[in-house]
């Protein structure tokens, strides 16, 4: 392996994955230290990406590409999304009537699904399916010889995600017991509108790129 800068940071953000997904899992709705996990996992959160910005504009300025980085670089972006997905749909995010305000308790059992984070089951399966679908497809098309870089529609769905999970971190640490009560209305429905919007964009976005495969198909002859 190259251990040039770039690869180093991609390594780093490995390290700084595995950190935010034991943070997240030892969050316990009331307990003590609970505000103080979910304000280390978004501050871990941010610097992983501000390490993703840095590892690729370092590589395409120096021209330190490499087959490890190009391989790393995005499995660790969806490693790190979609664990954070499934983490914030786990048990301990879900409703405990001890610490919901009376706001979110009335509203629609579907919006929520009665999870605190907002992030339901269904929408962990919609995300991973969605890049299960796209690397099987960028798959078979370079293995036919056919270029299939990161769309535009890509790179906005990925930062809409990151979005979604600092704003539920950063909702849920702020306004986490004993603060509930203080919870203002217009927080809940700004998280619960980025979460959905993520998932609206994921979809938007894997329908973009099977359009265009079947597009470069199609232009080689392809059924």
């Amino acid at each position: 392996m190259n251990w040039k800068l770039p690869n180093q940071l991609t390594v780093g953000r490995i390290v700084l994955s595995a950190a935010f997904f034991v943070l997240l899992g030892l969050y316990e709705q009331g307990a003590p230290a609970g505000r103080r996990l979910l304000v280390a996992a978004l501050v871990l959160y941010i610097i992983a990406g501000i390490t993703d910005i840095l590892d690729g504009w370092i590589a395409r300025k120096w021209n330190l590409t490499s087959a490890f980085g190009r391989i790393a670089d995005p499995f660790v972006d969806k490693v790190l999304v979609v664990g954070a997905f499934a983490m914030l749909a786990g048990s301990n995010y879900a409703f405990d009537e001890r610490f919901v305000c009376e706001f979110e308790r009335n509203l629609p059992g579907w919006l929520t699904g009665g999870m605190s984070s907002g992030v339901q089951a269904w929408m962990v399966v919609v995300i991973l399916g969605r890049e299960f679908v796209v690397s099987a497809i960028r798959g078979y098309s370079e293995s036919q010889g056919q270029k299939f870089p990161a769309t535009s529609a890509g790179k906005i769905k990925m930062f809409i995600q990151s979005v979604a999970i600092c704003m539920v971190l950063f909702q849920l640490a702020i306004y986490s017991p004993p603060a509930v009560g203080k919870t203002l209305a217009w927080t809940i429905v700004v998280r619960i509108a980025v979460v959905w919007l993520a998932v609206i964009i994921t979809v938007v976005s894997g329908l973009a790129y099977i359009g265009k495969a079947r597009r470069l198909l199609r232009s080689d002859g392809k059924d």
